[in-house]
This record gives C-alpha cells, structure tokens and sequence, in this order.
C-alpha cells in the first residue's frame, strides 16, 4: 500500500489563507486618531490607522500624521464607538 504524498502545508508567513486571514485582523482594527494643536481646542479626528495594538496604532499616528506640531494626539479603537444618533 503506497503513501498518497501530500501537498506541503502552507506556512503563515506565505499562505494565502494567511494573507486573508491578515487582512480581516487588519480590517477589524481600526483605530481613529484625534489630535489637537493647542490646549484650549477641543480634539477632532485628523484621519485613522491600521494596526493590530494600541502601540503599533500610535506610532502609526505619530508617523503618518505629523504635518502639525500637534500638543496631544490620542488613538482610540473604531469598535470602540456607540453610535448615538446616526445620519
């Protein structure tokens, strides 16, 4: 009885099911960030990032949005957000 050979198994570093499987824990992690030039404005959002933790989602937003001399920035989770009255 002969061994039916099987195909090599794909690594998570190569797989296209790895590559989907990384772009849904991308997708799912969104994080907004919000920023403020001076301390008596109020924070607004200045745009949002992709990253899989609250570390990787802040240096994203240091690096991405550093056009200002910003005096607070601040990321938070877009899943994080209760819609209260929606348009």
């Amino acid at each position: 009885m002969s061994k039916k050979s099987q195909p090599p198994a794909t690594t998570p570093a190569t797989g296209s099911a790895a590559k989907s499987q990384r772009a849904h824990i991308l997708a799912d992690r969104i994080w907004l960030v919000l920023a403020r030039k001076a301390y008596e404005e109020p924070l607004r959002q200045v745009g949002t990032v992709e990253a899989d933790d609250p570390e990787l989602a802040s240096v994203y937003a240091r690096s991405i949005y550093d056009e200002f001399a910003w005096v607070e920035m601040a990321v938070v989770p877009r899943d994080a957000l209760i819609t209260v009255i929606e348009s």
